[in-house]
């Protein structure tokens, strides 16, 4: 079980920072920057989110195999997660509600675009960046379905991909189950608790934005 949650630890963790770092990364040029086909590019961005994710665990798996080779690792679960249009659909609303006054005060502070997305637009965008990482710590944390197919040596499962190893036809670790669906629970109430603010606002400002 300490494996278990360590695994999920590690993954969830990485996921999480990754994926917030991608989608804030992606999220500024297509909300400050002009450039061609930047609408076009949203817009096919947003278009991925009406495909089931289920469709792409077949080519996921091949390139997991055959090209990465990193089948049966955590960076198995990790890497797939890292890119989310939904993220960055996030973060591109919150980015588009800072005026562009400030921006444009900064550029002419001689300020670059990459500090101007670090010490302007993160700072103004908190809330909302706070929630992503909720939401994408939360899917994480909990995502079963790929970890299943790519975890299956004890040393590297996840606690839910290790619940589920737990439970056989001949016996059952009740107490061990029990004690890991407690477990699971935990980490996502402190992870919201400590961010619930932050949470709230994003929702809003995303909303509005």
């Amino acid at each position: 079980m300490p494996t278990f949650f360590l695994n999920s630890i590690i993954a969830t963790t990485a996921t999480t920072a990754l994926s917030t770092l991608v989608a804030a990364l992606a999220a500024y040029p297509l909300a400050k920057l002009r450039f061609r086909g930047r609408e076009p590019i949203f817009y096919l961005l947003l278009a991925t989110l009406i495909v089931p994710l289920q469709l792409t665990y077949i080519p996921s798996f091949i390139l997991a195999v055959q090209v990465f080779d990193y089948y049966d690792t955590l960076p198995s679960i990790i890497f797939p997660n890292i890119a989310s249009a939904f993220n960055i659909f996030l973060l591109r609303q919150a980015f588009r509600a800072v005026p562009n006054d400030l921006i444009d005060a900064a550029r002419v502070d001689g300020a670059r675009e990459l500090r101007i997305w670090w010490q302007v637009m993160l700072p103004l965008a908190r809330p909302t960046v706070a929630t992503v990482a909720i939401f994408t710590f939360v899917v994480s944390w909990n995502d079963f379905l790929w970890p299943s197919l790519m975890l299956h040596d004890r040393d590297t499962m996840t606690l839910p991909v290790g619940l589920a190893a737990l439970q056989g036809f001949f016996a059952n670790d009740f107490r061990a189950i029990a004690a890991g669906v407690t477990m699971t629970v935990v980490p996502i109430l402190i992870f919201f608790v400590a961010l619930q603010r932050q949470f709230v606002k994003g929702l809003g400002g995303a909303v509005k934005g």
